[in-house]
């Protein structure tokens, strides 16, 4: 019986294989379209067994998330020489959000299967692993956070991890309101949900009460 290879040879073989699969994957929606491709389809143009397929990727919708996720990991490798330990939150963010509205306008077909994707997932009790690198984005904007209350700049009083995902759900948002009004500016939107992030959106002329405070 041959050797078992070490937990490091395994991971690294199934990583292999599901990016070997997101990209012939990627190349297929390319010539043909999401909706016209099959699993089977994949599989024959990857030349693996269609249970080989299955067993990495549930469906093609998990096929196209992980590579966004590889795409989207590249990305941020690639801005890492601009956002360094003292980037403050809103320098590094328009950095982050200029480079995925160019590559979301770039591939704008294939963002509502993935997003229905990313929603119905959400709901699971347990995170399959073509998730894997899905929190990427939500890590740098933590990363970018921590530096900003480093230096005054960001209430402390939320955990930058909270703030990370509350900023993700707003960035959710403006993708979703560019997908359904096609005349909408993706920047725009972006920088829209900065300004609502970084000012709120209460009118400096308002004085808020504190939740539960009695009139």
């Amino acid at each position: 019986m041959a050797p078992t290879p070490p937990a490091g040879r395994r991971d690294r073989k199934r990583s292999q294989t599901q990016d070997h699969l997101a990209k012939t994957a990627e190349r297929l929606f390319d010539a043909y379209g999401f909706d016209a491709v099959t699993m089977e389809q994949i599989a024959t143009e990857a030349d693996v067994a269609k249970g080989t397929l299955y067993n990495h990727f549930s469906t093609k919708e998990a096929v196209l998330a992980h590579w966004i996720h590889t795409e989207l990991a590249n990305d941020l490798k690639h801005l890492a020489s601009d956002i360094g330990p003292h980037t403050t939150f809103v320098d590094g963010i328009t950095l982050i959000l200029t480079a995925s509205a160019d590559w979301c306008e770039r591939h704008r077909a294939y963002l509502p299967p993935y997003l229905r994707f990313r929603f119905l997932e959400m709901g699971a009790s347990d995170s399959a692993p073509e998730s894997a690198g899905s929190q990427d984005m939500i890590s740098a904007f933590s990363g970018l956070i921590l530096n900003s209350q480093a230096v005054g700049q960001m209430r402390t009083d939320i955990s930058a991890e909270h703030l990370a995902m509350m900023f993700h759900h707003l960035y959710l948002s403006a993708l979703l309101r560019w997908l359904d009004i096609p005349k909408l500016k993706l920047r725009e939107a972006f920088a829209q949900v900065v300004r609502l992030f970084m000012e709120g959106a209460t009118s400096s002329t308002v004085k808020v009460k504190k939740p539960g405070k009695k009139t």
